[in-house]
């Protein structure tokens, strides 16, 4: 079994093909880890712009690539089969810095040339994902590698940061320091047919109260003064993305907006809450229930 942390760097582009926005893969980077977590291969490879013709002013800035650095690349096809041929046959487990690679990986593959799934990759990891589970931080909390890094007291000084290869090696050094046998494997998924349909799955808010994905037991408001509560004053309406109602409460008189957002996820509903205080007309103090 060995370990493939693997980055992408990309351009968003108009693709004619699919006469929308696509993020063209431009550098492909990679390390190989052994069983003991020591690097004994590395990949790297520019790719070649085949589908749009400028670079963003965010990417040359980020990576301090140019459009005459990609000149010299490798055509698409070319590079995915070199790091195809450098995975190669042997057991591996992929790994990224979030989805987003993978997700990245796919849709140039299916531009290119109609694929529906990446035959390379047989087992694959969300580090981002296990970093959160192992640092105990919010799964709505989008944690950047180097934020990540620095969380564990690593320096990204020696670290070409937004270039492929560097962030590879800087991602594997976060994983020798959170790795734990007991409960990698719970977060290593197969890539079959399952895993490319949630990769697929484009969540959504649910703009319909009605609909069997929103759980009413949820629209409810807890006054933030005296932790109880309160009284709904308005009917819940959508409205920037969740459901709003006003409510005050009974026993201090606090006034609020409160908001309850519903989105569905490939395989649950995932509930964000979020509150803003109203003015108001007399302040009462809390007061207990006799």
């Amino acid at each position: 079994m060995v370990y493939i942390i693997m980055d992408l760097e990309w351009n968003s582009v108009y693709g004619a093909k699919i006469r929308g926005f696509i993020n063209e893969i431009i550098e492909i980077g990679a390390v190989m880890l052994d069983e003991q977590f020591r690097e004994v291969s590395s990949f790297s490879v520019l790719v070649k712009s085949q589908i749009g013709r400028r670079l963003q002013a965010h990417v040359k800035e980020m990576t301090n690539l140019s459009k005459k650095d990609l000149e010299g690349g490798q055509p698409y096809a070319e590079a995915i089969a070199m790091f195809r041929d450098w995975i190669g046959k042997r057991e591996h487990v992929a790994l990224s810095w979030g989805d987003g690679d993978i997700r990245v990986l796919l849709s140039n593959a299916r531009y290119h040339s109609a694929a529906r799934a990446l035959s390379y990759i047989q087992n694959y990891v969300d580090l981002q994902d296990y970093f959160r589970h192992r640092m105990h931080t919010s799964r709505s909390q989008q944690i950047g590698l180097a934020a990540a890094g620095e969380l564990l007291g690593f320096s990204v000084a020696n670290y070409a940061l937004h270039r492929a290869l560097d962030d590879s090696r800087f991602a594997a050094q976060c994983l020798q320091a959170i790795y734990d046998p007991e409960d990698f494997p719970a977060f290593v998924r197969p890539c079959d047919a399952a895993f490319y349909a949630q990769l697929e799955f484009k969540p959504r808010v649910v703009s319909d109260i009605n609909s069997p994905l929103v759980d009413k037991r949820q629209l409810y408001y807890i006054c933030r003064n005296c932790g109880r509560p309160a009284k709904q004053t308005t009917e819940w309406r959508f409205a920037s993305r969740g459901f709003q109602a006003e409510f005050e409460c009974r026993h201090c008189g606090a006034r609020a907006k409160a908001m309850v957002t519903f989105k569905k996820l490939y395989n649950s509903v995932e509930i964000k809450r979020s509150a803003k205080e109203l003015p108001t007309n007399e302040k009462s103090e809390c007061r207990n229930e006799k």
